[in-house]
């Protein structure tokens, strides 16, 4: 098991530390089984980082940080989403939704979304697993979720992440049909107060 540390992007910008060096870093995060995950890192994740309306976390390789280098093993970004629900059934707007006031009428609701997720090839599975950067994930959700409420989370993955990964983590399917952009939209209810003492 690889020693790491997540580290919130936001205190490495503010910190003043080298940006040349940190996009630097993020040239060398390889990730082949979805090109989008290393795009949004090596071209996106610092103007992402600057506008507010999200935030990313570093998996950092702390052997390699204590020898002065800066290494990424995988990244997550959250962000706050309203999920549009107006097109859902009552049926699947019960599901989603459970005992919400004024459930059947809404059009939207409130969701945390899980906007970029993944691993640097170079880090083997089991050296940092998916469901290790999903659990600091829900960690990170979570202390938001103290402050405010909400236990909805969201995202987007291609069919074949559904079935090898998502599925198994309890994802559900919010519509049985992929969108434009050929993904499917996956939900998951969770009860963040387990993480709020990790």
């Amino acid at each position: 098991m690889i020693d790491y540390l997540v580290v919130p992007m936001g205190e490495i910008i503010n910190k003043g530390y080298d940006i040349e060096k940190i996009e630097s870093a993020f040239k060398k995060f390889s990730c082949h089984r979805e090109v989008d995950i290393e795009d949004f890192l090596v071209h996106k994740a610092i103007p992402y980082e600057n506008t507010n309306y999200g935030k990313t976390y570093l998996f950092v390789d702390q052997k390699q940080l204590q020898a002065g280098h800066f290494k990424v093993l995988a990244y997550f970004t959250i962000a706050q989403k309203s999920l549009d629900i107006s097109s859902l059934s009552n049926k699947r707007k019960r599901k989603l939704l459970g005992n919400y006031p004024g459930r059947d009428k809404l059009e939207s609701v409130p969701a945390y979304l899980i906007g970029q997720l993944g691993r640097c090839d170079t880090c083997p599975n089991e050296e940092l697993n998916g469901q290790q950067i999903l659990n600091e994930c829900y960690h990170a959700i979570s202390l938001a979720a103290k402050a405010v409420g909400g236990n909805l989370v969201v995202l987007e993955c291609r069919e074949h992440m559904y079935d090898k990964f998502y599925e198994g983590q309890g994802f559900k399917k919010l519509y049985d049909e992929l969108n434009d952009e050929n993904l499917y939209t996956l939900y998951k209810k969770i009860d963040f107060t387990e993480y709020w003492n990790t």
